[in-house]
């Protein structure tokens, strides 16, 4: 909790961030994270980009999922290792596609056969090797705003799954390609732990479909979502990641050596922000 008065000589509106909140979060995450030994936590910089708030978030081992290139400049002078940053987003220009490449970033995450010929039109000229993650639309609805679901295969968002195959063996015969993983995210704001049920489900299935192919993926990227209470802040401070990654053991059947990766960002943040104003 902090004083009022302390604060009263501050010219309003602005923003008060409890560091000390947001480092427990950080902690509970981290411990629930380091039960699993293949599990990779990346903070979603979208969520809050504010310096100080990227630069503790950096101390604890993270990596940052970025959708601009100004995102993936601002992790980095944080102190996120360049390995540890995966792009993400529509529309990815030229100049931020390049910026990846120089920087070394872990992945890039692509949504269309388009975005992949230009990552691999740069890379060929860069002389460099991109990662790949294929951002799947798994076709699923999450109980959450109509405007901030992302997995229906009405949304703009990512590669139809009867184009999953295509897209996979069309990039393996890039020589400046490297496909890691796939990546999946439904929805921000969601509580609702059956919808991260619903879509270990359906990635089950479809690595049950590439495996057909032969087809095996390093990593899988299963996006945030994660909601925070926004009726009861006092009441649930720390959104409950227990159970979220708990969620994920129980019902996603991963290969042996299979990376999981999250993006969480809301969850990270959202409670140790106020707005403060007269």
């Amino acid at each position: 909790m902090f004083s009022v008065d302390k604060l009263n000589s501050i010219v309003t509106p602005y923003y008060y961030y409890d560091t000390q909140l947001l480092r427990k979060t950080l902690e509970v995450i981290k411990q629930e994270c380091e039960k699993h030994e293949n599990f990779h936590v990346h903070y979603a910089v979208k969520a809050n980009a504010n310096p100080k708030i990227l630069r503790i978030i950096s101390q604890y081992g993270f990596g940052a999922d970025c959708v601009s290139g100004g995102e993936i400049k601002a992790a980095i002078e944080a102190g996120f290792p360049a390995d540890k940053v995966v792009y993400a987003g529509v529309g990815k220009s030229d100049w931020e596609i390049n910026l990846g490449l120089e920087k070394g970033i872990a992945c890039f995450n692509v949504e269309s056969i388009a975005e992949l010929e230009v990552i691999e039109e740069l890379a060929v000229a860069a002389n460099k090797t991109a990662n790949v993650a294929f951002r799947i639309n798994p076709n699923i609805g999450a109980h959450t705003h109509a405007n901030i679901t992302t997995g229906l295969a009405e949304n703009k968002f990512g590669i139809a799954m009867q184009d999953m195959e295509n897209v996979i063996e069309r990039a393996t015969t890039m020589n400046n390609i490297n496909v890691v993983g796939l990546h999946f995210h439904i929805g921000s704001q969601i509580l609702d732990m059956g919808d991260f049920k619903a879509l270990c489900n359906r990635i089950n299935e479809l690595q049950v479909q590439l495996g057909k192919h032969h087809i095996y993926v390093q990593s899988i990227n299963v996006g945030g979502g994660l909601g925070v209470n926004y009726d009861s802040p006092d009441r649930q401070p720390i959104p409950d990641f227990k159970e979220y990654f708990h969620t994920y053991t129980k019902h996603l059947r991963l290969r042996e050596g299979q990376q999981l990766h999250f993006e969480l960002g809301r969850s990270v943040v959202a409670q140790c922000g106020s707005l403060i104003s007269r």
